[in-house]
């Protein structure tokens, strides 16, 4: 038997609440649910139970955008199994972290376990700008003058089950009984195949890490000089044959060790020139690193130590909003929209995360005159919408064309990008456009949007909708129902709580939900 502990469920939690619990899909209203019923049901309920035996839930799997003409597949799983995996991983992260090359050796720099209280999983100070910067000094040492550059082809969806299965058992040889659960979860995730790491959940990154430990360790045994990024790997030598060697010993390693191959199109050997203009300072790169430096010095003046934490901007005084407004964000937003058919993603990610931070509603127009060129970035252009104050009038509209492009747009086709622009109507009214939402349901017949949809005509108070097919609900897919049951608080009176109490053998996450839904009516 295994269970896990109290305390890491709460982290979990936590951790949950603060990044989401994936970084592609939106968080599932259950969390609120969860979060409002934690300590009297949800958490005991969780703390009894054997993982050892933990049979998973209805997840989501999705095709979602990577880049404009490049697709992943993407999961969700079920909330409270969202809860108990990042758990587990919470366990056995720290065991994990020590049985990985040491990070101040500067040979990995993604994913170092490192959480604090509040949830955060991962060592701030070992990310992508620290990676160019050490390989930046690698190139100003003048000890070598080509590197390798290579990239692991479908990198989480093609790791194997078997030497993963084996890295676990050496990382941690007291805690058997976790290893179990994580190859009975992950072996229910695959079904029959024998491959892949759910690509979303943050605690998966820390699975793909190991499984590249011992390629490191390779790399390292051979001499080279090297470091890597997730799956991004650079290798500094000292003549053109020393880095085709090179290229060899790692393709040999990642094929040999676990399957796996390199991307084509993303391998080359480069002078050590070319990769210090092309690579680390291409006109790209070196734009965002400007403007994140400028607005990270201006957060820092304003004794916002963590960029990415949001603040209120219109609380800052006038000379402090006038700082962030000369940085012309969507000046530069909207220029770059004009001039490229196909968008800098980084570039356009970056403006938008920090125009949401800002609040700054002047690039909405912008945005949705050139959506079909955003069709990568959907999710990062839903949030501005939804995060940032915009006037009724202007919501009502964008609410109208938004709709307009779930049936008839490029945007529109994919699944994974209705899911984001059918979110917007869940949370309020205020985007208008109820009249559709029933048509829009009978015509896009996915579960994804049909279950934003349920939410969006709860939250409009479409009571007429939810009446008659009340009795049918039992028959509706799991995240289905329970947008069902949260929604049809929108009945009129007492009818509702009836309702629920009518209902037969629900399980503890739909019971929390009904709870929830009695206490913040849908309206």
């Amino acid at each position: 038997m295994l269970r896990i502990q109290p305390q890491s469920y709460d982290w979990a939690l936590s951790h949950i609440e603060k990044y989401g619990d994936t970084d592609i899909f939106p968080t599932p209203f259950e969390f609120s649910a969860i979060r409002t019923y934690w300590e009297q049901d949800v958490k005991p309920e969780l703390s009894q139970q054997n993982v050892l035996a933990w049979e998973l839930r209805t997840y989501r799997r999705l095709l979602t955008p990577k880049h404009r003409y490049g697709f992943r597949i993407s999961t969700q799983l079920d909330p409270l199994d969202s809860i108990t995996f990042t758990a587990l991983m919470y366990e056995i992260g720290q065991d994990i972290e020590e049985f990985r090359i040491p990070k101040e050796q500067n040979i990995a720099f993604s994913n170092r376990f490192d959480p604090d209280n509040n949830g955060r999983m991962y060592d701030p100070n070992y990310n992508w700008d620290g990676f160019q910067d050490h390989c930046k000094e690698q190139v100003d040492s003048g000890a070598f003058e080509y590197v390798v550059i290579a990239d692991i082809a479908d990198f989480f969806p093609r790791i194997y089950s078997h030497p993963l299965e084996q890295a676990l058992g050496q990382a941690l040889p007291a805690k058997g009984n976790h290893v179990r659960t994580l190859r009975r979860c992950l072996s229910q995730m695959n079904g029959s195949v024998s491959y892949g790491i759910p690509v979303g959940q943050a605690a998966s990154r820390l699975l793909a890490e190991l499984v590249l430990d011992d390629v490191d360790r390779g790399l390292m045994g051979e001499g080279l000089i090297h470091c890597r990024f997730v799956d991004d790997f650079r290798i500094f030598c000292e003549t053109e044959k020393d880095a085709l060697v090179a290229l060899g010993t790692l393709a040999n390693l990642l094929f040999e060790n676990h399957g796996l191959t390199l991307q084509q199109h993303k391998t080359r050997v480069m002078t050590i020139e070319d990769f210090e203009n092309r690579i680390l300072g291409n006109e790209d790169d070196r734009e965002i690193g400007g403007l994140n430096e400028q607005f990270n010095e201006i957060l820092s003046h304003l004794e916002i130590s963590n960029p990415y934490d949001d603040f209120d901007f219109f609380e800052l005084d006038d000379e402090q909003q006038e700082e962030l407004r000369r940085l012309n964000l969507e000046g530069i937003l909207e220029e770059h929209l004009e001039e490229v058919d196909d968008i800098d993603i980084s570039l356009v990610r970056f403006l938008l995360k920090r125009l949401t931070q800002i609040g700054s509603p002047a690039s909405v127009e912008c945005l949705i005159g050139n959506i079909n060129k955003l069709y990568p970035v959907v999710k990062e252009v839903m949030v501005y919408f939804q995060t940032i104050e915009i006037d009724v009038g202007t919501k009502h509209r964008i609410g109208t064309q938004l709709l307009n492009l779930c049936t008839d747009s490029i945007v529109g086709h994919l699944e994974y990008n209705r899911i984001w622009i059918l979110n917007t109507f869940t949370s309020n009214n205020e985007w208008n456009n109820e009249d559709r939402f029933n048509r829009l349901y009978t015509e896009l017949t996915d579960q994804y949007s049909q279950r934003e949809l349920i939410l969006a005509m709860g939250r409009a108070g479409l009571d007429h909708w939810f009446r008659p097919r009340r009795r049918n609900a039992s028959e509706l897919t799991p995240w289905l129902k329970r947008a069902f049951l949260a929604a049809s608080s929108c009945l009129p009176g007492d009818q509702a709580q009836h309702w629920y109490r009518s209902l037969p053998r629900l399980d503890i996450l739909e019971k929390v939900v009904t709870k929830w839904a009695t206490a913040n009516r849908f309206s």
